[in-house]
């Protein structure tokens, strides 16, 4: 998530730069609509550099995230500005055949060949710690893990 989340600062500020040397011409700062798209960007830039602080990663834990009852698991997914989420996405344990982690991803596979894609903010290491936490040692045998 890190690597997209710089990849978008990187474009909005790009976009940023262009809107200032049209500010800078002085022709569309008397309009309205270029000071509402100014603020709009402002929004947005603010937004994407508030997701490479280490902040975003403290109050954004996996826990947060991935969820369980005794027999389901629930997936959160980040979407949209600032600490928004989206879902959650509902398991059934015993469906689980493959959970697949990558770095800021976690991919899940049922066996009604459906795929389940969260974007979290970790790393493999601790998306996998934190999935063999939470699952007991009966669930830990018959799910695969890569």
């Amino acid at each position: 998530m890190d690597a997209i989340n710089k990849k978008i600062a990187i474009v909005v500020t790009l976009i940023g730069l262009i809107l200032c040397a049209l500010a800078l011409s002085g022709v569309l700062t008397d309009h309205i609509w270029f000071k509402a798209v100014l603020g709009v960007w402002f929004f947005v830039f603010c937004s994407c550099c508030y997701r490479l602080t280490p902040m975003f990663k403290q109050r954004n834990t996996l826990d947060n995230f991935i969820q369980r009852d005794p027999q389901h698991l629930m997936l959160f997914s980040l979407a949209g500005f600032f600490d928004k989420k989206f879902g959650p996405q509902w398991l059934v344990i015993g469906s689980i055949e493959h959970i697949e982690s990558k770095d800021d991803e976690l991919i899940i596979h049922s066996n009604n060949e459906r795929q389940f894609s969260v974007s979290l903010p970790a790393q493999k290491n601790d998306i996998e710690t934190y999935m063999k936490r939470i699952l007991s040692e009966q669930e830990k045998q018959t799910i695969r893990f890569s």
